[in-house]
């Protein structure tokens, strides 16, 4: 195996794990959007929208493009879809399980 594969892998996962960089690829998977479009959608500052655009850009996530004034984003790879969709699952999965545990607490009481 090899180490510093697995050390680009965590380095684009860190770049994931901040809920507005997740807003924002949530909002990029339906398709370009211009910055104000994503302020707009996660209800974030310019300022917080923009520092984490740069961060997904430089680790690879999303690409811009620009036209006069404006930028336009996109995901630079389609299977973050399907990355989301098995995130979802987890999610759904553990919470079922947490839920099982209180109904049998709630039942042993």
């Amino acid at each position: 195996m090899n180490k510093e594969f697995y050390k680009l892998k965590t380095s684009v996962i860190k770049a994931l794990s901040n809920p507005t960089r997740l807003m924002i690829i949530d909002c990029l998977l339906s398709g370009e959007k211009s910055v104000s479009a994503i302020i707009e959608m996660t209800g974030e500052e310019q300022s917080n929208v923009s520092k984490n655009l740069g961060i997904l850009k430089a680790h690879g996530l999303i690409k811009d493009r620009k036209t006069g004034l404006a930028v336009y984003y996109s995901l630079k790879v389609c299977c973050m879809g399907e990355f989301f969709g098995c995130l979802n699952n987890i999610i759904s999965e553990n919470l079922k399980n947490q839920q099982e545990l209180i109904n049998a607490s709630i039942k042993g009481e």
